[in-house]
């Protein structure tokens, strides 16, 4: 019996291994290749680090240097998540403190906004947005993602606004506080932990949009990262891996950044929704 549970343990341990480097095997190449100034598809360790891919990212790819994608993505991924957190949190309190006719149906249709995959409404969108003048502006591209992002943002903030007190409110009003001052002093103050995975899980879904952004942005120095990676590859399928890796791990370094300034709110909110 006890060598049947060795072999057994041998056995989980070995498949966890096997995901684990599955998983990390494809990161560390990145990184690998960032620094290798000689780097190819093969998985080699260089055989000096160097920073010279990094410096090819202040050379011009067309007539952008690549780092401005990079300030592009911030921008766009900041003003849509901001956007979207905040319209889902006025209107998520409302489905969450109020109860009205076509409550549930609405909520319903929240959920089916959110399973329509964003090539559905990307040529309506381009229509629209040519009679607008709003083609190849960040303006239109910050109104779609939030647009996109809003249902599920509002779905995760009413049921994060569910799982707290509502005594805390009504004593707030029983001491004088309005019904809009009991939500801006105790509610809100609360609701920071989740306020903050909301805004965290809208930032990263705004960052890794690609066909939204390919759809509506016709110069090349209002691209995103997502959209400026093709840039990379040259004619024929060439590709200079180097640089492209070292891109890559600029790239992801805001989203990993800001992780780890709200990871403390991102955990209590988490835990917040799951207690419901």
């Amino acid at each position: 019996m006890v060598e049947k549970n060795y072999a057994l343990t041998a056995v989980i341990y070995i498949f966890l291994a096997v995901v684990f480097a599955f998983f990390i095997g494809p990161i560390l190449w990145l990184i690998l290749s960032a620094f290798n100034p000689n780097a190819s598809p093969a998985f080699t360790l260089p055989s000096h680090f160097s920073l010279v891919n990094f410096k090819k990212l202040l050379v011009p790819v067309g007539n952008v240097i690549p780092l401005q994608w990079i300030l592009n993505s911030l921008i766009i991924s900041l003003a849509s998540a901001s956007i979207a957190t905040g319209v889902s949190i006025l209107s998520a309190y409302v489905f969450a403190r109020y109860t009205f006719k076509g409550q549930g149906a609405m909520l319903t249709t929240f959920v089916i906004l959110r399973l329509v995959p964003p090539i559905v409404i990307a040529l309506p969108i381009m229509i629209l947005y040519k009679w607008w003048h709003l083609i190849d502006t960040y303006t239109g591209v910050i109104l779609v993602l939030s647009a996109l992002i809003l249902p599920f943002a509002l779905l995760v903030a009413e049921s994060f606004f569910r799982s707290l007190p509502v005594e805390y409110e009504e004593a707030a009003m029983v001491d004088g506080c309005s019904r809009f001052g009991a939500f801006l002093r105790i509610t809100l103050h609360l609701a920071i932990p989740g306020i903050t995975t909301i805004w965290l899980l809208s930032f990263v879904t705004a960052w890794s949009q690609f066909v939204i952004p390919l759809m509506i942005l016709r110069n090349p120095a209002l691209m995103p990262g997502t959209v400026g990676l093709s840039y990379f590859f040259g004619e024929y399928g060439r590709v200079d891996f180097g640089r492209l890796s070292a891109f890559s791990v600029l790239f992801s370094l805001p989203v990993v950044i800001i992780f780890l300034a709200v990871q403390r709110y991102l955990r209590r909110g988490i835990a917040g929704l799951v207690s419901r």
